[in-house]
């Protein structure tokens, strides 16, 4: 089947395509092609319980919350990934940085951009493994470094620093979700990285999802599954 970007549609929501794509019996749409294709690429490297995110499912239940959801959405209803524009999301454990971070790459994927990830608790328990996930990752134009701060080993700071050179110099984009504030990921990184992330994210893509821990919540939940065979 043929694809035409001149027969693109205006769909904003390829996933519920009436026609599947086809238009006019003949040509396939290349958002719909883009749509398959991102959700194929975010299957392949999102964990499992992060499949469904989505803007719409994800629970801003403060104003933190809110405002950095505000922000996420505007990042990818304007392509920001495509001038170069970076986010950092920080704040506490459990706050929803990973799920927000997960859901901006997969809405970008099915946008038609290229998506990594570098998930520092996974890929970087040692060099070797480190090395392999970054340059799979060097291979996309937007790259999610996950949980950055949760491994404080000096090597893992090199690392980051040659991640974000790359993106730097080839004009591509970063988010990062972590748990240090702005400070302490000054002190984790070295000069010359925190420089290079200055230039990528702009003032308004820093943002602080606030320090409640909504696991305890979903903790709560789970318990109350056997409050009846008390």
């Amino acid at each position: 089947m043929p694809n035409s970007s001149e027969r693109d549609c205006f769909c904003k929501d390829p996933e519920n395509c009436p026609s599947r794509g086809i238009l006019d019996n003949k040509y396939m749409c290349s958002i719909f092609m883009n749509y398959l294709n991102g959700s194929r690429n975010y299957r392949d490297i999102s964990p499992k319980i992060y499949l469904d995110a989505s803007f719409d499912n994800f629970l801003a239940l403060n104003e933190h919350l809110k405002k950095g959801l505000l922000k996420c959405r505007y990042f990818v209803e304007e392509k920001l990934w495509e001038k170069g524009v970076g986010l950092i999301l920080h704040g506490g454990y459990g706050t929803g940085k990973s799920r927000l971070g997960f859901t901006v790459l997969k809405e970008a994927a099915v946008m038609g951009c290229s998506i990594g990830v570098l998930d520092i608790l996974r890929d970087f328990e040692n060099f070797e493994g480190a090395d392999a996930a970054i340059e799979r990752a060097f291979e996309s134009d937007l790259i999610f470094i996950d949980d950055l701060g949760a491994k404080s080993y000096e090597w893992i700071g090199q690392k980051i620093r040659i991640v974000i050179d790359e993106v730097n110099r080839n004009q591509k984009s970063v988010i990062i979700s972590t748990n240090l504030n702005p400070k302490e990921l000054v002190n984790f990184l070295d000069d010359r990285t925190v420089s290079r992330l200055i230039e990528i994210v702009p003032k308004e893509g820093l943002i602080y999802l606030g320090e409640e821990d909504f696991r305890v919540k979903k903790r709560e939940e789970k318990v109350a599954y056997f409050e009846q065979i008390r």
